[in-house]
C-alpha cells in the first residue's frame, strides 16, 4: 500500500500536481485465509500434504475451514510448574 508514484501518474498523461492516488493490492492468498480461516499465509508455499490435502476445487462450495495441524507429536508426559 501506498501513494502511487509521480512518474506512474505522469506515464498515465495525468499530472502529478492535480492528481494523487493511492496503490494497494489483496493478493489471493490473503483472501483464501479469510475465506477458509488459514493463520499463516507461509503455509501456502509449505509442500506439506496435511495443508494441501485439505483444499481440492471444491473447497469453496463446501465450505472447507482450515484444520490446524503441528508437526510435533502429542506429548502426554508434560510437566508444569508455576512458581510465583
Amino acid at each position: 500500500c501506498g501513494v502511487i508514484h509521480h512518474d506512474v501518474l505522469r506515464n498515465a498523461g495525468l499530472d502529478p500536481e492535480k492528481v494523487h492516488g493511492w496503490a494497494f493490492g489483496l493478493g489471493l492468498e490473503r483472501l483464501a485465509m479469510v475465506l477458509f480461516g488459514i493463520p499463516d499465509i507461509r503455509l501456502f508455499w509449505s509442500e506439506d500434504p496435511r495443508f494441501s490435502s485439505q483444499f481440492d476445487a471444491a473447497a469453496f462450495k463446501n465450505k472447507v475451514v482450515f484444520k490446524p495441524f503441528s508437526k510435533y507429536p502429542p506429548v502426554m508426559k508434560d510437566v508444569s510448574m508455576w512458581l510465583p
